[in-house]
């Protein structure tokens, strides 16, 4: 006999409405499975997630008249988003980081501590052989997505800073490291013009000539074999821009003396570094 029972079943458990118990799923804070049109939840789980509620509620009244609140048990944020991407959730996973956001992560946290490392699980294991391509695509695909809802909210209105140009060089199919700093960037002021994974360095260089008040160029680098395209773009951009500071990093740039032997001034060892490299630059 199968542990696992309906959403309505679950919702009767936990007397609340099943709509309740649906969003919990779509939030991520209720693992479930869908089976054609039905959801279905193991009962493990669902004692897991009860006794996780009742441990989050407030405790009674002390004599003092003080009202003691254990804190709740840290939510897996990363495993949950994970888990949507995987099952082709679009809106799970949306509702996954929307949870993530409203429990106090900022932007930063939302990207460089649930999705991203959510998307390297998966890339390790389909690198591994535990997944098809098409589910790493597939999940990529939504992450994308994703970013297109999120990153606006958070881009400040008014006048904006110089231009930062962001891109990935020839060869490099990771373009999804580049569009969540390119919106941490954006967040913080600069006006962003993101080339995107795959630019040749000649088209490299014309988006660097091109961009007005340009301040920095930014190259990332996730695969090892990218890494000569790379030295090509920084070259090809120091042409035209030789006064511009230009960063690199990336899985595949490793420390400084990296950084420096393809040409670049400086290595940016996490979007987080990158960030305050700029601001440093913003202050000269």
């Amino acid at each position: 006999m199968s542990s696992a029972i309906t959403l309505h079943d679950a919702a009767r458990v936990l007397k609340v409405h099943y709509m309740t118990v649906y969003r919990y799923i779509r939030q991520g804070r209720l693992p479930a499975t869908q089976v054609g049109r039905e959801w279905r939840i193991e009962r493990t789980d669902l004692a897991e997630f009860r006794a996780a509620r009742r441990t989050s509620r407030p405790a009674a009244r002390t004599s003092g008249g003080t009202r003691r609140t254990p804190p709740p048990a840290p939510a897996d944020w990363v495993g949950r988003l994970e888990a949507s991407l995987l099952a082709g959730d679009e809106r799970g996973a949306l509702g996954v980081l929307e949870s993530a956001l409203a429990a106090g992560h900022d932007l930063y946290g939302a990207y460089l501590d649930v999705l991203g490392p959510a998307l390297a699980r998966i890339g390790e294991r389909w690198a591994t052989g535990r997944l098809d391509i098409f589910e790493e695509h597939r999940a990529t695909g939504i992450a994308q997505r994703i970013l297109g809802q999120i990153g606006p909210r958070f881009a400040p209105r008014g006048r904006r800073r110089g231009t930062v140009l962001i891109g990935a060089p020839a060869g490099e199919h990771h373009g999804l490291p580049i569009a969540m700093t390119a919106d941490l960037m954006r967040h913080e002021g600069w006006r962003v013009s993101d080339v995107g994974a795959d630019m040749p360095a000649e088209a490299f260089a014309a988006a660097a000539r091109r961009a007005d008040d340009l301040v920095a160029v930014c190259v990332g680098v996730t695969m090892r074999a990218a890494l000569p395209a790379a030295r090509a773009a920084i070259a090809a951009v120091r042409r035209d821009a030789a006064d511009v500071p230009c960063f690199v990093g990336g899985a595949a740039v490793t420390c400084e003396g990296d950084a420096l032997g393809l040409g670049a001034h400086r290595w940016a060892s996490s979007p987080r570094d990158l960030v305050a490299a700029l601001e440093t630059l913003a202050t000269h």
